[in-house]
């Protein structure tokens, strides 16, 4: 049986945190900062007011615009296969993403990363199993700056077959990324299935900026996946409860969800969830904590009530170190994503609260992300696995070792094989190194750099990549 889904809100929950959102939406509404995009809720039944830029959403446009979104978000590969399907029941796993710094050694030493920590990145991504998609890890500081995120999506697309996942909030570099996504499979439009998927977010409370509005604006028009991903902060620009806070960032995606949809019904979209809390002693943002994590159950079950594929961010933790907080809060918000039902997690090689990467812990939560998927599937039980048959064939201080159920059963998955973890017993474990789990972890990156990309873009699509960049840097008037 497979292990059962975590729900921290009853039915009643659900509808009463549903209902307070409709009801923001119409009595308060948001600011958003696009006249194009103001004037495509007016015309369709929004009511808004120029002045102020705020918009109130009557009740019956927003039910209208949740009946067109599809329960499903199609992923595909560099080729052009579909390689995830959001809302097929499945739980998927993406490396990345944002952080700004990458970590130097184990004293907590970090540098600003550069175009070939994305590319290292992306080689180590594309090897590990458990990672399912790959988020822009940093935004590299050896490049124009303004840029830096398409190429971050140039190595990726360089150097692995994966589908891309990636944050602006500008419109001219989201049609970058489009043109991009087109150039590698080869293909005029992506309306019928797309490479990369866009994570666009309302600044809290309640504001939509221009430059993240028409972004989406772009994304819906071209059928583009949009991940909706409020980040409202407890107590600061959020309520301090939590059911407030979810209220809140619920109002939020419904907003994206609306634009989108009237945008371009039909448009794939996901509700993200990066739940963050905020710890008044020390004035820090943080997104390890518990209540993080049964936020994250909590915004599955919202998206789910409204059909969509959620999106949630784990492994998270607020530790600045490979270290045992970083452990437990990575395996707890890990749990909570996974077997909160969540069809996407987002940040695998990321700890000191999203702010920095390493390889070797892009390879720990590789790891983590497969104990909890062996965890969540739970023990099946048949005739076949009750083994019955072998149990009496054996009988009473007998030996399973060369049994054919022993044998027949060592690769099925039933035990699941780990790298990282150590099994070794004491004596084992000295004669092999003594090795920590991050000196391992390490171990694994250097063999997969020494083997370099396994998916190498073909050079005359690499060119092209780089002459799209190049031609976005002259429109914005930062080359000549």
């Amino acid at each position: 049986m497979r292990l059962s889904t975590l729900e921290v809100l009853s039915k009643e929950d659900i509808d009463l945190i549903h209902n307070s959102s409709l009801r923001v939406l119409e009595e308060v509404g948001l600011k958003i900062d696009s006249t194009k995009v103001l004037n495509l809720l007016k015309d369709n039944g929004c009511i808004v007011d120029y002045d102020t830029q705020t918009v109130k959403f009557p009740r019956s446009v927003v039910e209208k615009c949740l009946k067109t979104v599809p329960s499903q978000v199609k992923l595909l590969d560099r080729n052009g296969n579909v390689a995830v399907v959001l809302g097929d029941g499945k739980r998927y796993c993406a490396s990345g993403h944002n952080a700004v710094f990458t970590l130097v050694d184990e004293s907590g030493e970090r540098r600003e990363a550069t175009k070939k920590d994305v590319e290292n990145f992306a080689i180590v991504s594309d090897y590990l199993e458990d990672v399912d998609i790959i988020g822009v890890p940093y935004s590299p500081q050896d490049v124009t700056p303004e840029t830096a995120l398409l190429y971050s999506i140039k190595e990726i697309l360089c150097n692995s077959k994966k589908p891309v996942f990636y944050s602006s909030e500008s419109e001219k570099i989201n049609e970058a990324a489009i043109e991009m996504a087109k150039a590698v499979l080869g293909k005029d439009s992506l309306t019928d299935g797309s490479n990369i998927a866009s994570q666009l977010s309302t600044t809290s409370p309640l504001y939509w900026e221009r430059g993240a509005v028409e972004a989406l604006y772009v994304c819906a028009k071209e059928g583009i996946p949009l991940d909706f991903l409020p980040q409202p902060i407890t107590g600061m620009t959020a309520p301090y409860t939590l059911a407030g806070i979810l209220t809140l960032h619920n109002t939020e995606v419904l907003s994206g969800v609306v634009i989108a949809q009237l945008i371009r019904p039909g448009t794939p979209v996901i509700y993200g969830a990066a739940w963050t809390t905020y710890e008044m002693k020390l004035t820090n943002v943080l997104i390890g904590r518990p209540e993080s994590s049964l936020l994250r159950i909590a915004g599955a079950q919202m998206a789910h009530y409204y059909n969509m594929p959620s999106h949630t961010t784990a492994p998270d933790n607020d530790s600045n170190l490979h270290d045992e907080q970083g452990a437990w809060e990575k395996m707890l918000s890990t749990v909570a994503g996974l077997v909160g039902a969540n069809d996407l997690i987002v940040n695998l090689g990321m700890f000191g609260t999203g702010m920095s990467i390493s390889l070797e812990q892009l390879v720990m939560d590789s790891e983590i992300c497969r104990i909890v998927r062996r965890f969540l599937r739970g023990i099946e039980v048949n005739e076949e696995t009750i083994a019955f048959d072998t149990i009496a064939n054996v009988g009473i201080r007998g030996t399973y070792l060369m049994e054919d159920n022993t044998i027949e059963n060592l690769r099925s998955g039933e035990h699941v094989e780990l790298f990282v973890s150590n099994g070794a017993n004491y004596e084992m474990w000295r004669r092999k190194g003594a090795k920590s789990s991050t000196q391992k972890a390490r171990d694994i990156v250097d063999d997969i750099l020494a083997k370099g990309s396994k998916s190498p873009l073909d050079s005359e699509t690499s060119k092209r990549l780089a002459e799209i960049i190049e031609k976005y840097e002259k429109q914005m008037g930062l080359k000549g």
